[in-house]
């Protein structure tokens, strides 16, 4: 039988990074600023429309998607549209308790008018036709 062997290796001591006792703690990184200027220097405000709620929004209201294909797009819907997609839907029973609570409304029957007869001319009778009253 063969066994695969390692030599013996003395262990190597982590390199520490070298910090200043005097210096302050490292913030976090600041996001960069998502704003786009045009060739005058003019802030330019991109907008997008949200194929849910169907309303024109800045482009920060909508998230970063990552493609299979390593491409990173635009989500098509809002951060509002997309927090109120996976919330929960409301019980048959809060739904019956609310359908309860409703007041009751009564209706009149709608009642169809009659149709309007108008006496015909000799002239329209004859391009009428026969007619089987």
């Amino acid at each position: 039988m063969l066994y695969k062997v390692t030599p013996l290796l003395t262990p190597v001591e982590a390199k520490k990074p070298a910090t200043d006792p005097d210096a302050p703690p490292k913030e976090a990184r600041k996001r960069r600023k998502s704003a786009v200027f045009d060739a005058e220097g003019n802030e330019v405000l991109i907008t997008m429309m949200c194929l849910k709620c169907r309303q024109m929004k800045p482009l920060g209201m909508f998230g970063l998607r990552k493609m299979a294909d390593g491409a990173i797009r635009n989500q098509p819907w809002c951060r509002t549209c997309r927090s109120g997609a996976g919330a929960v839907k409301k019980k048959n029973e809060e739904l019956e308790q609310v359908v309860a609570e409703a007041p009751v409304v009564e209706v009149a029957p709608v009642v169809a008018p009659e149709p309007v007869r108008r006496e015909l001319s000799p002239l329209e009778e004859l391009m009428a036709g026969p007619s089987l009253v």
